[in-house]
């Protein structure tokens, strides 16, 4: 009985990790503009990452490509969707999907293309000033009030 228990549990790890690699979609958001983001995206899967592009559409928000990876080749789509921020910036919503690999390797190339956006571009833009507490009075300051 033990070892159909441990074979079942063996198969059940198989499934969910089979079903982790073929499903994968990770999601992330940058505080910079579509207008910006998209162009940027295009130039750093093909330049940086060095992938195929297959297809992109810049009205639709995707790019979809071909990654080389231990001489086989898997397809991959990157969407960017228009969105606010916390803070009510402009920003862009990034999904990155790698057919038949890890959630590890879309991360990956989120982290790097974020890093990426910084080089270019610089700190996101129009971000609301920091609200700062008005200065707390000094003790001589409280002294000096109550003698007056």
């Amino acid at each position: 009985m033990k070892r159909f228990n441990a074979i079942g549990l063996v198969a059940a790890v198989a499934l969910l990790a089979l079903g982790e690699t073929a499903s994968a979609k990770t999601l992330s958001e940058v505080s910079y503009p579509y207008d910006q983001v998209f162009p940027s995206a295009v130039r750093f899967l093909r330049i940086d990452e060095g992938v195929k592009i297959v297809e992109k559409d810049a009205d639709s928000g995707y790019v979809v490509f071909e990654l080389q990876d231990d001489g086989k080749t898997f397809q991959g789509s990157f969407e960017i969707a228009r969105v606010r921020d916390q803070d009510g910036r402009e920003a862009s919503r990034l999904v990155v999907r790698l057919k038949d690999r890890p959630a590890y390797m879309e991360q990956g190339l989120i982290d790097r293309f974020g890093l990426k956006l910084r080089e270019e571009l610089g700190l996101p833009k129009d971000a609301p000033p920091e609200k700062k507490p008005p200065p707390k009075k000094k003790k001589h300051d409280e002294v000096a009030e109550e003698t007056e």
